[in-house]
């Protein structure tokens, strides 16, 4: 299940999403956007919480990842924010650029593992 391949396409997944992420947050408030993308903690939470669509993409079949992926990927770093860092933004806000995460990471995921994910036996 996790294979190299599979951390690697999350890895990037996670990098691409933060991106993406950073430059959404820093059009809405204006923040520098290096500072955000170069952000250690926002990349790795970012890569920690893409590794879940190794699990969401194995177990499920055609629209279902897509789904479950986008919107754990919205949720899990939204929950990470407003209640562990704090962030003061309305939810809205937060789930909406989390869900700019969520689609890139998953666009991404699985464009690198072309859908077909290389399975361990147990």
């Amino acid at each position: 299940m996790f294979t190299i391949r599979n951390i690697v396409a999350a890895v990037i997944a996670g990098v691409v999403g933060t991106i993406a992420n950073s430059l959404v947050v820093s059009g809405l408030t204006g923040a520098p956007l290096w500072g955000l993308i170069l952000s250690f903690g926002r990349e790795a939470v970012a890569i920690a919480v893409a590794l879940l669509l190794i699990p969401i993409f194995l177990r499920m079949r055609r629209w279902q990842p897509w789904v479950v992926g986008i919107a754990v990927l919205t949720v899990v770093p939204s929950l990470l924010a407003k209640t562990v860092f704090g962030v003061a933004a309305p939810w809205g806000v937060v789930l909406g650029v989390n869900a700019v995460y969520a689609v890139a990471a998953t666009v991404v995921f699985a464009l690198i593992v072309r859908g077909k994910m290389v399975v361990e036996s147990a």
